[in-house]
């Protein structure tokens, strides 16, 4: 027959222990020997179950729970702010833009980055207390999912608003062109932006919504045109041209960057030619160049300096009706002929 399997734990040992003040003894020694790590392991497993019985472990863990998350919170608001400040440095840049652009962007950034903090933070502590959370997220999930598809279009504006204040395509001040609506900025916020155009009429403009956007604050160059008679012979228009560019220097030379250039025959037609001028200005001051612009081309027309074309001409040609129009022209005559015939005829 096979012999039984030994424990080592149930094996005694005889060793010869030699103590330093004792002579030679012989003795048992029982038991495992001692792993060093091992009756610290045990005391803290004590310290761990003692908390269990007075029911202070799940708070202190709660408490734990909530404390990395506030220290997470307090993270990711100063690595947004750092990031977002060596991203957004634009040397000579507008600095209250910058900051609003930053402000923005900053408090969208953070919103949703501890939205994901204290949702994992309360899922974690709704698991500690003991409670089944597999209801709650399979009931969440479909009421999302019916959020999520019926808020299609407002998912849509705020995505695309982000983009808008990240790429920096306009801002509060800017006179822009959105398709939809043209007009200086008001507000402007994640989901919408306000415009008030020149009338004072104010338009909410969804940024879901805008295919296209043009900021004309944005603009650094205006294009200037002379629209005069076609016998104007091209030489003198272009002297003229030159000496209203040098006068619009002269009147407005602070919004300009360079001098105005005259760039010639632009457009032909039977009773006109437009002859332009461009030049460059600071940024979004077009429309005062084009006011001086237009003062100066009127003095110069006032002056003989520039014939105007000939105003167009409407020719209406009344055919001859029957007597029995009704015609007010074909009719007033015959009527007018007979009370003449029936006052100078004798009786």
């Amino acid at each position: 027959m096979p012999e039984p399997a030994l424990h080592a734990s149930s094996l005694l040992i005889e060793v010869d222990v030699v103590p330093a003040s004792v002579g030679l003894a012989r003795g048992p020694v029982a038991g495992p020997a001692v792993v060093p790590g091992v009756a610290p392991a045990r005391a803290e497993a004590q310290w761990v179950q003692r908390l269990d019985e007075l029911h202070l472990l799940t708070p202190l863990r709660i408490l734990l729970i909530i404390g990395v998350a506030t220290l997470v919170t307090l993270a990711v608001g100063v690595v947004v702010r750092r990031l977002l400040a060596r991203t957004f440095h634009i040397p000579g840049g507008d600095p209250a833009r910058t900051d609003a652009r930053k402000r923005a962007l900053a408090s969208t950034l953070r919103s949703a980055l501890l939205g994901i903090v204290w949702a994992a933070a309360v899922i974690t502590i709704v698991s500690e207390i003991g409670i089944n959370i597999g209801a709650f997220v399979a009931t969440a999930t479909v009421v999302g999912g019916a959020v999520a598809f019926g808020a299609q279009t407002l998912v849509r504006d705020v995505i695309s608003g982000f983009f808008v204040l990240a790429e920096d395509q306009y801002g509060v001040g800017d006179s822009v062109d959105l398709g939809l609506a043209a007009g200086a900025v008001e507000k402007i916020t994640l989901r919408s932006v306000r415009l008030r155009d020149g009338d004072g009429t104010v338009w909410y403009v969804p940024h879901g919504g805008v295919a296209r956007a043009g900021n004309l604050s944005k603009t650094t160059a205006v294009q200037l045109n002379l629209q005069v008679t076609r016998e104007s012979k091209l030489a003198d228009l272009h002297r003229v041209a030159t000496a209203l560019g040098e006068r619009l220097t002269e009147t407005v030379g602070a919004l300009l960057t360079a001098p105005p250039t005259v760039v010639g025959l632009v457009d032909l037609s039977d009773d006109r030619i437009v002859y332009r001028v461009a030049a460059q200005i600071h940024a979004g001051r077009q429309e005062d160049v084009r006011r001086a612009w237009r003062a100066l081309v009127l003095d110069a027309f006032e002056r003989g300096d520039l014939r105007p074309p000939a105003a167009p001409t409407t020719i209406v040609r009344v055919d001859a009706g029957t007597s029995g129009s009704t015609d007010p022209v074909e009719s007033a005559e015959p009527a007018d002929a007979d009370r003449t015939r029936s006052v100078t005829e004798p009786d």
